[in-house]
């Protein structure tokens, strides 16, 4: 591991959590070295979450950094560029200050090898949290789909249409596989949106599209049935039997159960005669 000089902020493609997080690493190393007893942080000086920001600056103590430079430095133990260093549980103070500010250099650029693997942990803490998210959404059902948004061929899932875990994600989705990466920088954003909603659905792919639902939700509101035939329907069938219904013609069960029975009565009439 080498130690040449080369400020991490030289270079421009850096993103913003590896550039404010560097110099507080250093101070890390720098704090091993001495006979200091406290560090004061303005990170969270947790390996398992990738380091995030504090929202207020938090006081460790000696074992505390010295638990958290271990944890961090196993993690770069797979390393090439980190084949010469010893095993961090067994380090001593100064020793694993040192080998937690070592650098190593790549196209010229020298960083910190602990924020280079912690770039690389946190890309894929960021994978399996979302991964979670989606996951929740389907086993909810409350997961949506973006038509011909579909898994690349090199998934293992190749071809198969995409979960979302919300309307926003799915509609994202949509308009970067049809209009591009840049749709949201676009003059007309507001009205590509609502044209996206005619491509997106929740919970099935046979489900109504958002605009369906929004549709029927207007007509419903717009246009009540009358009263007297809302409450005649409405004193034979139950609110639970209702969101049955309404679920079965594509309305997410969350949005059906905030409804009461005279609305849930004229959705389940509208939707039925799309």
């Amino acid at each position: 591991m080498s130690n040449m000089q080369n400020p991490v902020a030289q270079s421009p493609a850096n993103p913003k959590w590896e550039v404010v997080v560097t110099p507080a690493l250093k101070e890390v190393g720098a704090f091993l070295q001495s006979r200091k007893t406290t560090l004061t942080s303005t990170f969270v000086l947790d390996a398992s979450q990738g380091v995030p920001l504090s929202k207020e600056s938090v006081t460790y103590s000696l074992a505390d950094v010295t638990a958290f430079a271990v944890d961090v430095l196993e993690l770069c133990a797979d390393r090439h560029d980190c084949k010469d260093m010893g095993e961090p549980s067994k380090m001593g103070r100064k020793a694993l200050g040192k080998a937690f500010v070592a650098e190593s250099v790549y196209s010229n650029v020298s960083k910190l090898i602990v924020v280079k693997q912690l770039n690389q942990f946190r890309r894929t803490l960021k994978s399996a949290r979302k991964a979670q998210r989606v996951a929740d959404a389907v086993t909810a059902g409350t997961h949506w789909f973006a038509d011909g948004v579909v898994f690349a061929e090199t998934h293992e899932r190749a071809g198969e249409h995409r979960e979302f875990p919300s309307r926003k994600k799915a509609i994202g989705a949509y308009l970067r596989s049809t209009v591009g990466d840049n749709w949201s920088k676009q003059a007309n954003k507001g009205e590509l949106k609502d044209m996206a909603l005619s491509h997106v659905r929740q919970g099935s792919l046979e489900a109504p599209t958002a605009q369906e639902n929004r549709d029927a939700q207007a007509t419903s509101t717009s246009a009540p049935a009358p009263v007297a035939k809302q409450s005649s329907v409405s004193s034979k069938v139950s609110k639970a039997d209702l969101v049955k219904q309404v679920v079965a013609l594509g309305i997410a069960k969350s949005s059906a159960q905030k409804m009461n029975k005279s609305k849930l009565t004229a959705l389940v009439a509208a939707l039925s005669n799309l």
